[in-house]
């Protein structure tokens, strides 16, 4: 596996890549949903990286597996390089649409590579909890600091609904009120004796 293409990426629908990787169509939403292959983005499911994970995945060699778990490492690495230069004080909206991309690719790549070699679903599910919620946690940051840096507060989501945005260091912990406690009267039994 490499981490660089020398073309764009194409793109085809679900029922396009079934054909391309002679699976059911069936078969590859499971393969998605089990995070064997990418997800599908907008314009569809890239098949260059679909043909690479399915072919890893169904045949690949020891060598191969060490080749893609350097190529995480590396991702991992420019990743964090790239989030680090997207809070730096000379930063613009391009660092930070970098530093998210790389985030995904490394959190996508990591994912796949817990759904191929975790020994149990327990571990999966673990590794997969571990890694949707860094992910959720440095891209909710960079939205946060993209947001500060076009000078935007709010966000409208695409139902219409209007979010506030804080940036991290401005956030304050707030105590939840508890709830207080009802003291009733201890019922009277109404049992005859």
């Amino acid at each position: 596996m490499t981490a660089t293409r020398s073309s764009e990426p194409v793109f085809v629908s679900q029922i396009e890549l079934a054909r391309d990787l002679n699976l059911t169509d069936r078969r590859v939403r499971q393969l998605v949903d089990e995070r064997v292959l990418p997800p599908a983005r907008p314009e569809g499911h890239d098949l260059e990286l679909s043909r690479q994970r399915y072919r890893l995945f169904s045949s690949g060699s020891e060598r191969e597996w060490d080749l893609c778990f350097d190529e995480a490492e590396d991702i991992a690495r420019i990743a964090g390089e790239l989030d680090k230069r997207a809070f730096e004080d000379d930063a613009g909206l391009e660092d930070v649409k970098a530093a998210s991309i790389a985030i995904q690719r490394s959190t996508v790549l990591m994912s796949f590579l817990t759904a191929c070699k975790s020994k149990s679903d327990a571990e999966r599910k673990m590794f997969w909890n571990i890694w949707d919620r860094e992910e959720g946690q440095a891209l909710s940051a960079l939205l946060a600091h993209a947001m500060k840096l076009m000078g935007k507060t709010h966000l409208r989501t695409d139902d219409g609904e209007l979010i506030e945005m804080v940036p991290p260091e401005e956030r304050i912990a707030k105590k939840r009120p508890r709830p207080k406690k009802k003291r009733g009267r201890a019922k009277a039994s109404t049992r005859r004796r």
